[in-house]
C-alpha cells in the first residue's frame, strides 16, 4: 500500500522537508483496500456456494444409486413391486410400492406406478421438466428427507430433501425370447439454496430386471 501511495504522490523536491500522507491520499488508498477486499470477498462466497451445491448433487446421487442398488436386488415376482401391506409401513402409504433403506435408522416404502404386461408403459421417456408436478404424469410422489448432510453439533449445513417418483414397467420381448423383464425409471428432484436464491435440480434414471438376472 505504501508503494502505491509513492507512485500516486509527487516527487518532493530534494530540499523540501518530508510530508506526511494527505487526505486524498488515504481515501485512495482505502479505495484501493476497499476494491481488492470486495473483490476477496466475491471470490470466496462464489466458491462456498459452488461447493455447498457439488456437496448437496454428491449426496442426492449417492442416495439415488443406493435405491437403483437395492431394487437390482429385490426379489423380482413378489417385491418388484409388492401388493401386499406391510404391517411395517405407514397406514397413509399403500401398495403398490418397495421397501428400501435410505440409511441405517431410515426405511422407506416408495409408491410406485406399476404396468403388468400387456399394458402400455406408463414411464417418460425423456427427463420431465422442472416445473412439471407430478399428478400431470400419473407419478406417486416420494419425499425423502430432511436428511442432514452433517453429524456435527451446531453446524448450518442444509438438509437434502429428495422427492422420487418411480415407474415399474413390464416390457417382455418375446421375439427375442425374453418373457420376463421390467423397465425402472426413477424421476428424482431437490432443490437448494444458493445464495438468496433456490435452485431445483431434476433428472431420471432407467434401467432393466430380468427374472434370472440374480
Amino acid at each position: 500500500m505504501r508503494f502505491l501511495i509513492r507512485l500516486l504522490r509527487p516527487a518532493a523536491s530534494p530540499t523540501s522537508p518530508r510530508a506526511g500522507l494527505t487526505l486524498v491520499e488515504v481515501m485512495v488508498s482505502m479505495t484501493i483496500m476497499v476494491v481488492l477486499m470486495l473483490g476477496f470477498i466475491g471470490s470466496f462466497l462464489h466458491s462456498r456456494r459452488v461447493t455447498e451445491a457439488s456437496v448437496l448433487h454428491a449426496a442426492a446421487t449417492s442416495l439415488v444409486y443406493g435405491i437403483v442398488e437395492q431394487l437390482k436386488g429385490v426379489d423380482y415376482t413378489e417385491l418388484l413391486p409388492s401388493s401386499t401391506v406391510d404391517d411395517n409401513a405407514p397406514t397413509s402409504v399403500t401398495p403398490p410400492y418397495v421397501r428400501v433403506r435410505i440409511n441405517q435408522d431410515l426405511t422407506q416404502w416408495l409408491r410406485v406406478v406399476y404396468t403388468p404386461a400387456p399394458g402400455t408403459p406408463a414411464a417418460p421417456t425423456t427427463t420431465p421438466a422442472i416445473s412439471a408436478p407430478a399428478d400431470t404424469l400419473g407419478a406417486k410422489d416420494n419425499t425423502i428427507g430432511p436428511l442432514p448432510l452433517s453429524t456435527t453439533t451446531g453446524t448450518h449445513a442444509q438438509s437434502l430433501v429428495l422427492s422420487v417418483w418411480l415407474w415399474i414397467d413390464e416390457m417382455p420381448d418375446t421375439a427375442r425370447d425374453v418373457a420376463e423383464v421390467k423397465r425402472i425409471t426413477m424421476v428424482y428432484t431437490y432443490t437448494f439454496n444458493d445464495g438468496r436464491s433456490s435452485r431445483t435440480v431434476r433428472d431420471r434414471e432407467v434401467f432393466l430386471r430380468t427374472r434370472y438376472d440374480l
